[in-house]
């Protein structure tokens, strides 16, 4: 199981920007701020990560998407015993799209190197969204495939 759940805090209008641009929200929503953020996922927020802790766990069950919004976070796919890490990423980049869009097992597990920040977008806030936002959906499909 993740060893990481921190209390989730309100968005900054920083880390807003960050959360529109990586959900290709801009069309969608032009201004949007924390405040709006916080109104349209009124149950995600942001959460810390200390350097070590795990974010999500590869089999683990879990639907909700995450906007990495600094640190970085190696993601490590399970062969047997064996761990290979397959990715690094910053800022902006987002996990756990595989598991939202598909089954909902993760198919790959994420670690923080570093303090980091995530806004942790639960799934039940995300219906809306992925239903009004067609590019978003693509988005989200085209990363599937490239991760798959």
């Amino acid at each position: 199981m993740a060893s990481a759940n921190p209390e989730r805090a309100a968005p900054s209008d920083a880390d807003a920007a960050i959360v529109a641009a990586a959900l290709r929200l801009e069309t969608f929503f032009p201004e949007f701020s924390g405040e709006l953020c916080s109104k349209i996922f009124p149950r995600s927020g942001v959460g810390q990560y200390g350097a070590g802790d795990v974010i999500i766990e590869q089999g683990e069950s879990g639907r909700d998407l995450f906007v990495l919004l600094d640190g970085s976070v190696s993601v490590t796919l399970s062969m047997g015993s064996a761990g290979a890490e397959v990715a690094t990423l910053g800022a902006e980049a987002l996990l756990g799209e595989v598991a939202l869009l598909r089954d909902g097992l993760r198919t790959a597990s994420a670690m923080a190197l570093q303090p980091t920040r995530a806004f942790r977008l639960l799934f039940v806030d995300m219906g809306y969204i992925l239903q009004h936002n067609p590019e978003l959906a693509e988005h989200l499909q085209g990363l599937v495939r490239l991760r798959s």
